[in-house]
């Protein structure tokens, strides 16, 4: 359990972590005693105080023990879970904290983000087989299969968000960005029917599937709608009066509401606008941006569940409107 030097974390830190690793890894199993701390203190060349409190913070986190005449031993097995996700987002981080709210103590998480990085994605889940108890993975597209997954234990993963291909083999807890989008529509339709013209401005280099653009045409047509796919970066030109648009990019809402003001449009009445994946941010903007998202937080509280059962689960999560002001 040789420590390196690291900056960015303490030497406390560091052995906390490592006999953290070593317990999940069954070094230590449960019962057994650790090293004294004179022992942990020489083998590692570090203080006496600093190995005490590494063995207090690992007993305030219940993973160990201590007793007068048995020193510390280990109370609980510790259960290694590795969750990799997409990218970091507001939503993301409900979902995240929600996992960790409704997980024991004894379950230690090493979460990465591989940012849309293709190779990063395929190095992680490479680096990560067999490594850990259980696997918590965003797939790289909502639509490919990628065949890294295969590495891995398909009983010890749960594939989380993204997943619109055949995966009967793994536990699943999903988005539905294509039917559920058509009735989130729906239930909007008499706010949609405000205006004159429906567009949905879907880049090409979009984050979001692309399977929802069938959807969002369907909506349009059953309801006699006017509507235009525009797949592009939006421009100033692109909008106008009288007109609603989808924006699935945050990014571009920012733009959309500097525009709006610009051009002396008030949402929600000369111009109307949606957008994907609730944060507190559409909240307060203008009079509160509409949103089509789903509920990240039971995400988040169903993959700990599988995760403390370890019973298969496959779920779609359902997606809902938000209605704000900008509609």
């Amino acid at each position: 359990m040789d420590l390196e030097k690291e900056n960015n974390r303490s030497k406390v830190q560091q052995l906390v972590e490592k006999i953290t690793r070593a317990i999940s890894e069954k070094v230590f199993a449960e019962g057994d005693t650790l090293p004294s701390i004179n022992t942990m203190s020489n083998e590692q060349k570090l203080s006496r105080d600093t190995v005490y409190k590494a063995y207090q913070k690992l007993k305030d986190k219940g993973i160990v023990e201590a007793a007068p005449t048995r020193g510390y031993y280990v109370r609980e097995t510790i259960n290694r879970v590795f969750v990799l996700l997409d990218v970091f987002s507001s939503y993301k981080n409900d979902l995240y904290n929600q996992l960790i709210a409704n997980l024991p103590l004894n379950y230690h998480i090493d979460l990465y983000f591989y940012q849309s990085n293709e190779k990063l994605f395929n190095s992680l889940i490479t680096d990560s087989a067999g490594k850990y108890d259980l696997y918590i993975v965003t797939n790289f597209k909502n639509d490919v299969y990628y065949n890294v997954l295969d590495r891995l234990d398909n009983s010890r993963v749960l594939l989380l968000d993204l997943g619109k291909f055949p995966k009967q083999k793994f536990s699943y807890i999903c988005q539905d960005f294509d039917d559920t989008l058509y009735d989130c529509l729906t239930c909007g339709l008499d706010l949609f029917k405000k205006y004159s013209e429906f567009r949905f401005v879907f880049p090409l280099e979009c984050e979001h599937p692309e399977s929802c653009i069938p959807h969002y045409k369907k909506f349009c047509t059953d309801n006699l709608l006017k509507h235009k796919l525009i797949r592009r970066k939006l421009e100033i030109s692109d909008i106008e009066k009288d007109t609603v648009y989808l924006l699935p990019r945050h990014s571009d809402v920012v733009d959309f509401v500097k525009i709006c003001r610009s051009k002396n449009l008030k949402l929600g009445k000369d111009i109307g606008l949606v957008t994907f994946n609730d944060t507190p941010m559409l909240e307060v903007i203008e009079n509160g941006i509409s949103a089509i998202s789903t509920d990240f937080m039971q995400m988040g509280k169903l993959a700990a569940e599988y995760i403390t059962t370890r019973e298969k689960t496959q779920t779609y999560v359902a997606s809902r409107l938000i209605v704000r002001g900008s509609l």
